[in-house]
């Protein structure tokens, strides 16, 4: 006879399993669905979410829950389980069957729109559509509030996507971070130190630039070549990291032919999402403890491949070379120390994913200072664009050209993804801490990195990250591996020690 917690997870796996489907319907409508499939694959969307909705919302699995919490006989880990089941439960259960589906065709409906929209430099073609997914999101997170008697949905939303923050606690980490980064760019751009970058516009073709990609996510141990591969590298519109199931995590990159950095560390980037991914503990695969429950910590192992390994100094001295090689001649009249230096030039811009290390997080604290006044009803969905230009010309200095080139550069508004984008800040600030740890644990790192070996990096965040999967929230998940609560000092100190070498003088 089964035993409720056996029969709970039964009930997860087939979860996880329309998941996975439509994890793989989510790849190929960004890769290579055609166009006229759109309208099909919107149902399709709807009908697996309500199908998982019903799954996951059916009052047999709250008895199963309720049974599972009064079993003293579980141990810690089925009892995280249970933990993690429950949260799912809760917050789906208050979100009608209707309404999830809907959110799920509009979702997928006005990301489309949205493609067509940035293309054509044409808010206005998404604004009814967008409108629409906001409404339908405020109602989403107005009914998590209620249920967690929380007085602000995007409150309830952020609870909901990462346990443990709060408008209050991100606020809080981001101005500490703001104050120290709006003085600090100042000081760098009077420095008087200019690097060089124009040849990074220099023309790439994309087969080379597919080569060059290929080849950094070989180096980064990320299998997408072998005869038992569980990646694949595909182009999008937008990169982002897709799973389709177990052992089946793929990465995707978009080439631009006249900005080489732009697909190479988005590579990096997403390399980063899926070896997280692939590291976990097989035996857990089928239980919510595999997966890390919170997004922003998943975004400080991204973050952390992108800029501490594929940024740094001791990795470039390495693989410069391969680089240059992997080019086509492109670059080899460019030194490597020039190289290091434009590709870590602090330049404040309008782009967030090709923002520099110490702008990109104000870059995000912008759009979630966006979010937050949007949720809170002081800002209109149709005073996006003005409210946006405005805190990119304070805080950045910087005039947005276009709303391609400004609100409408990121899918996450016209997807499924609101509440996510402090994730982004919050894992620079992980990465940066959990670095620090590594210094001390594995203090030879960067001679690796240096001479051409990442296997030590790779297995010391396995060992001591990646295992972890979803045994802690995040928070508690930074404390457990550092010993110190999150701080922004680790990030803000990497950063200052980085660039005030690279600008030849100390920033303070």
């Amino acid at each position: 006879m089964k035993t409720a917690y056996k029969t709970l997870l039964d009930r997860y796996q087939e979860i996880q399993l329309l998941n996975s489907i439509s994890g793989v319907l989510y790849w190929d409508m960004n890769t290579y669905m055609p166009p006229a499939a759109v309208g099909q694959r919107a149902k399709q969307f709807q009908y697996i979410s309500q199908k998982t909705h019903g799954l996951i919302t059916d009052p047999e699995v709250g008895i199963l829950l309720n049974s599972c919490e009064q079993d003293s006989s579980l141990n810690e880990i089925q009892r995280r389980n249970v933990e993690l089941l429950r949260r799912t439960y809760d917050s789906r259960t208050i979100l009608p069957s209707e309404l999830v589906g809907k959110l799920a065709a509009q979702s997928n409906k006005t990301l489309e729109v949205w493609k067509k929209a940035k293309e054509k430099i044409d808010f206005q073609m998404v604004l009814p559509d967008l409108e629409i997914l906001f409404d339908l999101n405020l109602e989403s997170a107005s009914l998590l509030a209620e249920s967690k008697e929380m007085n602000d949905p995007f409150n309830a939303l952020i609870d909901s996507r990462d346990k443990g923050f709060s408008v209050d606690s991100l606020t809080k980490l981001f101005d500490e971070a703001k104050s120290f980064l709006v003085p600090f760019i100042k000081t760098c751009k009077e420095s008087g130190v200019k690097p060089d970058r124009s040849f990074l516009s220099r023309h790439v073709s994309r087969s080379t630039q597919v080569k060059m990609v290929e080849n950094l996510a070989k180096y980064l141990e990320y299998d997408f070549y072998s005869k038992d591969a569980p990646g694949n590298i595909a182009e999008v519109e937008h990169p982002l990291t897709i799973g389709g199931g177990y052992k089946d995590v793929r990465v995707t990159v978009k080439y631009h032919e006249d900005n080489i950095l732009a697909a190479f560390l988005a590579g990096a980037h997403e390399c980063g999402h899926a070896i997280h991914s692939l590291q976990g503990k097989d035996e857990w695969y089928n239980q919510p403890i595999y997966r890390m429950s919170s997004p922003s910590f998943g975004e400080s192992q991204s973050r952390l491949f992108e800029n501490i390994v594929a940024s740094s100094e001791e990795f470039w001295d390495y693989y410069y070379k391969q680089f240059k090689k992997d080019a086509d001649g492109v670059f080899d009249d460019i030194s490597s120390n020039d190289f290091y230096s434009a590709l870590n030039a602090v330049t404040p811009g309008f782009i967030r994913i090709q923002a520099d290390e110490v702008t990109y997080i104000l870059h995000i604290i912008i759009r979630f200072e966006i979010e937050r006044d949007w949720f809170a009803g002081k800002i209109k969905t149709n005073e996006l664009p003005q409210v946006w230009n405005e805190k990119y010309k304070q805080y950045l200095g910087v005039d947005v050209p276009n709303d391609t080139l400004g609100l409408m550069q990121d899918l996450h508004w016209y997807s499924q993804y609101y509440g996510y984008f402090f994730g982004y800040g919050i894992g620079d600030l992980i990465s940066s801490q959990i670095t620090a740890k590594m210094n001390k644990s594995l203090p030879e790192w960067q001679n690796s990195l240096q001479k051409g070996k990442f296997t030590p990096i790779r297995e010391w965040l396995k060992t001591n990250v990646h295992e972890k999967g979803g045994t802690l929230d995040c928070l508690d998940m930074v404390k457990s591996i550092t010993g110190e609560d999150l701080t922004p000092k680790y990030h803000l100190k990497y950063l200052e020690e980085k660039f005030s070498k690279i600008y030849e003088r100390t920033l303070s």
